[in-house]
């Protein structure tokens, strides 16, 4: 079978045939790896690919399914992690060349419960440097190039993580979340990416870029794959403090429920004011959808809402500093222009401005709770733009510190890292040129289930989850 049948396959789809041993987790593998060779030089998805380890475990992986040990639907599934998490052995750089050294001497938690459920970790995905950027640049390590369209950036810094599995290089990918760096490259690549509800998966063993707003969570080509690795991935952990206790369910409860009865708000303000045409149309579109398969569509009032993506900088960038402040006074040289002009402007942000933004933070949080009491779900453009060319987003020595196009790719995403809230983004159409559109999902505290339903009923409606992009 081509590797591209094999690894553009769903989780849905693979399990049943691995667990059959019609498909062997060897096979798997060795078209992930094969289509990595392949492709990579194109997309540069990856910054080590672990192929002996990989093989390794998808050997063990094969033996276990044939001795009746099944694990459950990962079992011998490839995943790429974002180059934050940590995997025993390896070194974890976060994107930089201060951490080039930086060899991890124990699993994350995300890790180890992935290879618990018996995942085959196929390599670390690349990033922007420290998780600091929206628009996928990395002047040490380069660009991740969009399948759809290589002159194109992945967007966010989860880059490598979105290449990877619209790409077809792994099933599935880790990426972490912070101002909207899972959904925004889940967005232009056409995938499903869900940031879980804050605290929900551990981010034990993942670098820090700010403790109060990262969040970690699945990017795959479906809805229910995400949450297939929900099941694997989500729990309390008392490595993390901020971990939840709240009870985990199983996130594919409402895969299959449909859109019947659902109740959705479409924000008056904001969200669809000054976006492009397209977007908007798509998304508009998408609603329609929803509402003819059954979905109650309603208006909601939030005039408050614009503050959300200024509470999320408002906090993360001081946090960020924290998290920088030794590394920034021996290391200065080292990082990027934009990340450095980034922490030292972070650096000059009074404590008492960081008290504001998280007692904002806490009156922003009650507004959302009052505005979506009468729904279930929101649904907003995932980014307000069109996905932008590599070519525009290159920094240049005596021009911007900061890509102009950084400060609106995150404006939307941003909303719902400051409330912790589940949010979801998944393809909803494309652009005149090509290019995928991304559609938000986002719930209530907890309440992914929903999300995903709402996400798989509008995916199934749709008929968009088995578009490729052009790439071979």
């Amino acid at each position: 079978m081509p590797d591209n049948e094999l690894t553009y396959a769903s989780i849905d789809e693979l399990a049943p045939r691995i667990r059959s041993g019609e498909i062997s987790p060897v096979e798997l593998t060795q078209a992930s790896l094969d289509r990595i060779e392949r492709l990579e030089p194109q997309l540069n998805a990856f910054l080590e690919v672990f192929s002996e380890a990989a093989l390794a475990q998808a050997r063990a992986a094969e033996s276990e399914i044939r001795a009746g040990r099944y694990r459950g639907p990962l079992h011998g599934i490839t995943v790429a992690l974002k180059d934050l998490v940590d995997v025993e052995g390896t070194v974890t750089t976060g994107g930089s060349t201060i951490l080039k050294d930086n060899v991890a001497g124990s699993d994350a938690t995300v890790t180890r419960l992935l290879k618990d459920a018996g995942a085959i970790i196929i390599g670390k995905a690349a990033l922007v440097e420290f998780a600091m950027g929206a628009t996928g640049m990395n002047p040490h390590y380069g660009a991740s190039h969009n399948p759809w369209n290589l002159d194109r950036i992945c967007c966010g810094s989860s880059m490598g993580s979105a290449a990877a599995v619209a790409g077809g290089l792994s099933v599935g990918a880790i990426g972490s979340d912070t101002g909207g760096s899972i959904r925004m490259p889940a967005a232009v690549t056409g995938i499903a990416g869900l940031k879980p509800t804050y605290g929900r998966v551990s981010r034990a063993g993942v670098l820090d870029l700010s403790w109060s707003c990262d969040h970690v969570g699945p990017m795959t080509r479906t809805v229910a794959d995400c949450a297939h690795m929900m099941n694997a991935i989500a729990g309390h952990d008392p490595r993390d403090p901020a971990s939840s206790e709240q009870p985990v369910p199983d996130f594919t409860t409402g895969l299959t429920q449909g859109l019947q009865g659902l109740k959705i708000g479409v924000p008056l303000e904001y969200f669809y004011d000054d976006i492009d045409p397209e977007v908007e149309a798509a998304v508009r579109a998408g609603i329609t959808l929803m509402e003819r398969e059954g979905a109650t569509v309603r208006e909601v009032s939030m005039p408050w809402v614009s503050e959300g993506r200024k509470i999320n900088l408002g906090v993360n960038r001081p946090e960020s500093f924290s998290v920088h402040e030794e590394w920034l006074k021996k290391y200065a040289d080292q990082y990027s222009i934009e990340v450095r002009a980034r922490l030292e402007s972070a650096s000059t942000i009074p404590a008492v401005e960081y008290i504001r933004a998280q007692r904002a933070r806490r009156w922003f949080n009650e507004q959302m709770a009052l505005a979506t009491k009468d729904v279930d779900v929101l649904v907003t453009p995932t980014v307000p733009i069109q996905t932008p060319t590599i070519e525009e987003c290159i920094l240049r020595p005596g021009g911007d510190t900061i890509s102009p196009t950084t400060n609106l790719l995150g404006i939307f995403t941003g909303v719902f890292d400051t409330t912790g809230e589940p949010s979801l983004s998944l393809n909803c159409g494309f652009t005149a040129d090509g290019m995928p559109i991304g559609m938000m999902i986002s719930g209530k505290p907890f309440d992914e289930v929903t999300v995903l339903r709402a996400g798989a009923g509008f995916e199934a409606a749709a008929g968009l989850a088995d578009k490729r992009p052009p790439i071979d």
